[in-house]
Parts: C-alpha cells; structure tokens; sequence
C-alpha cells in the first residue's frame, strides 16, 4: 500500500511538470473601429441675426454591421443667459430641457431612428420580407429585440410581447424584423391581421444614413433665433442611444420645441 501511495505522487508530481494547461495559447489583436455613429451637422453659419430662421440638417451614419437606434442631442449656451424662448427649434417630435441658466438642452427623436447595418439602405415602400431576406444574419434582430426589453419593458410589452397593444398580425407573427420595425413606427399594411412580413412595407427609410427629423423627412429641423435675441450662441451637436424608457427624462412633445 505504501508504494502504491508513493507512485501515485510521483505521477502527479510529474504531470504537473509537463504542462498546465490544456491548450497552447492564443492572441488576437483587434484594431480600433470607428464610433458606431458618425455625425455631421450643416446649415448653421457663423454669424446670424436675431429673428433668423435656419434649416438644419444632421445627418447620422451608422458605422456598425446591425441596426442601431439614435437619437440627436444638442446644447445651446449663451454666456449672457437663455430662456426657452430665444431659440425656437421645429422638429417632428423631441424636448427641450433647461441645463443652466446659460444652457438649454434638446433631445430630437423618441425611440431612435432606428438606422440600418453599414453599407445598406431600404427606401420607403420596401416589404419587410425583402428587409429580412436581405439583410440574413446581419440584422440581429434577437439582440435589437432584447434591447427593446431591457430600455422600454413596457413598450416591449405593449407592441412585442405579449403585444396587447399591437395589431393582430404583429402578436402572432413570427418575424422578428416586423415586430423590430413596426415597434419603431416604421410599417404599415393594408391589413393589420396579415402576419407575413411580404405584407407590411417601409413608411419611413431603412437606411444606415438618415437626417435627424424626429420622424419621416429627410429635409432637417427648422431653428429660428428669437427677434428679441442678444448675445452670441453655442451649439454642440452629437448622437447617443436612446434613454433606458425610449424617452427622455423630461416631457418630449410633437411640434415646436
């Protein structure tokens, strides 16, 4: 019995001696990327008027290979102060917030845009069917899908799962890319019964590259200075994923902001 304990140390001892680890190791570099969203902003001169009215385009690319929801936000700073009427911003749908007695803040859009993987656009009358088939794999929809749930658990269950609040054909398809797309406001059907994604088309663009309207157009958001302005203003402009409830944290309205 002694040798036998003694042997069996030694085989240990040894085993631990060739090797301890059970594979070789592996390296990967991966190279930076490209933040997911590039941003570029037009129509703002560098001197203005007071009463002057501005179309603004910003225009967002998603650098990323799957569907990623923006929204614009930006600031506007008057080192002699600002109230919420010496800037007039018209978009679709957004909110204005008060950041300081120089700053206000504005958040243009709701849920996103939700914008296409880099390198693909679907124009408006697109069938959903033609998105999902296109698009393969590189739609993951199941992660867009999860995102939804954990930022906006009760929109998630209004218009996904279980859906109570979502037309019939939305509850009982089995498409993903329709419940992604029409949580997002962005089909319509003839008849809302219809679970085929064939059924339903694009009512906005499906695109990787959008204008920041807070809805459909890709012509901007209009920006007037108020007629009784002084001073000089700032704007900083960048993009950022929705709030976790898919709004903001102040009331965002429809109309003038």
């Amino acid at each position: 019995m002694a040798l036998l304990i003694v042997a069996i140390l030694i085989a240990g001892t040894a085993l631990g001696l060739v090797s301890n680890t059970l594979s070789p190791i592996v390296s990967r570099d991966i190279a930076q990327v490209d933040p997911n969203i590039t941003l570029t902003v037009t129509g703002l001169p560098s001197t203005a008027s007071a009463g002057d009215v501005f179309n603004v385009l910003a225009k967002l690319h998603n650098n990323a290979n799957r569907p990623v929801p923006a929204v614009l936000r930006f600031e506007v700073r008057n080192p002699m102060g600002i109230d919420f009427d010496e800037i007039t911003v018209y978009a679709q749908c957004g909110a204005e917030a008060r950041v300081s007695s120089k700053t206000l803040s504005y958040y243009i859009g709701w849920h996103g845009p939700l914008l296409a993987p880099n390198g693909t656009q679907f124009p408006i009358g697109t069938t959903v069917g033609h998105v999902e088939t296109t698009l393969g794999a590189q739609a993951h929809w199941p992660v867009v899908l999860r995102e939804i749930q954990e930022r906006d658990p009760s929109g998630y269950e209004a218009l996904i799962d279980p859906g109570f609040n979502a037309s019939a054909g939305v509850r009982v398809t089995f498409s993903e890319a329709l419940k992604v797309l029409y949580y997002y406001g962005m089909v319509r059907t003839s008849d809302d019964r219809n679970p085929n994604p064939s059924g339903w088309t694009l009512i906005v663009p499906f695109s990787a590259t959008l204008v920041a309207t807070g809805g459909a157009s890709q012509y901007g958001f209009l920006l007037e200075i108020s007629p009784g302005a002084k001073g000089s203003y700032e704007f900083e402009f960048w993009a950022e994923l929705p709030d976790r409830y898919g709004l903001p944290n102040h009331e965002w309205r429809c109309g003038p902001l």
